[in-house]
């Protein structure tokens, strides 16, 4: 990512750099969601719901109501302080302010992941950003256009290799059997604490239900995409390191995952200048996204809780 010192408004990063390929490769919801411009900090997304149809020669009026989910962008954003000292020229400048951005994209991806996937507090707008899958498909009544249980789409999972399958498999049945599921675009999002089980799992004829991709193909489960999240584990408030249990989430339709694009990612840089104390160069990185589960019954979460 080149930049100038002299740069005095936020600059978008541009989207072939380094820092922005590396949100794509870490970040499941940036990689695969339904994204949605912004041209404010919140908008209404609609979404489907029933329609009722009749046979015949008379019409009869569709009494169900158009629903929506709101997103609002929250601010992920970070700062730096670089020492002048060790910027002689233009070029290290760029490189240091680079280097930073990349770091910058790897923890942001995280913790856009958990914010969206797996934080299990109740949405604040600071410290946990939105209303997580998580949250969603552990909650009552849920979903406005449905009487979604809590729990009735979640799955516990001890962690066995044995039981792997058929929790697996019960995973993706709760959502398969629902209005919810396209087959050419579900998709599952795992913590890469699943690899290994994964890996050992077989089905009755000894062939394994993981395969793993290979010359630029998605490794899949039951022949459903996988995508790879360091952010799909369990955490009271948003972090980059979340420590809780990992999550498995099936997707019956990734356009399900509405992720808004409000701004950026994107940096500013400002140089020391002589009324500073100082001689040293601030950087700021940000991104602003909203997010939303399109509705909770196209969701199914697992929990490795051992």
């Amino acid at each position: 990512m080149a930049a100038n010192t002299n740069l005095t408004d936020w600059v978008p990063i541009e989207w072939d750099s380094e820092a922005i390929q590396r949100v794509l490769k870490l970040s499941a919801v940036e990689a695969n969601a339904l994204p949605t411009p912004m041209g404010s900090s919140t908008k209404r997304v609609l979404r489907a719901g029933a329609f009722s149809l009749t046979t015949g020669t008379t019409y009869t009026d569709d009494t169900s109501e158009l629903d929506y989910v709101t997103l609002t962008a929250r601010r992920f954003m970070g700062k730096t302080v670089l020492d002048e000292d060790t910027l002689s020229d233009v070029e290290s400048i760029a490189d240091a302010i680079g280097q930073r951005a990349y770091d910058w994209a790897v923890s942001y991806a995280t913790r856009l992941d958990n914010a969206c996937l797996a934080v299990t507090g109740a949405a604040n707008g600071t410290t946990i950003p939105f209303t997580s899958v998580y949250k969603e498909v552990r909650t009552n009544g849920a979903d406005v256009t449905s009487a979604y249980v809590a729990d009735a789409n979640y799955v516990s999972y001890n962690g066995s290799a044995s039981a792997a399958y058929d929790k697996f498999s019960e995973l993706l049945r709760l959502v398969e059997v629902g209005e919810y599921f396209d087959q050419s675009n579900a998709l599952v999002i795992a913590n890469h604490a699943f690899r290994d089980v994964m890996r050992r799992t077989k089905d009755d004829n000894g062939l394994p239900v993981f395969v793993q991709g290979t010359a630029g193909t998605p490794d899949t489960l039951f022949n459903i995409p996988i995508s790879w999240s360091r952010g799909a584990k369990t955490s009271p408030t948003n972090t980059e390191n979340p420590a809780g249990n990992p999550l498995m989430i099936f997707c019956g339709d990734k356009r399900l995952l509405k992720l808004g694009i409000r701004s950026g990612p994107e940096s500013l840089v400002k140089a020391a200048d002589a009324a500073d104390n100082t001689d040293e160069t601030a950087l700021k990185l940000r991104s602003r996204r909203g997010f939303a589960a399109g509705n909770v019954n196209g969701f199914s979460v697992l929990e490795k809780i051992a």
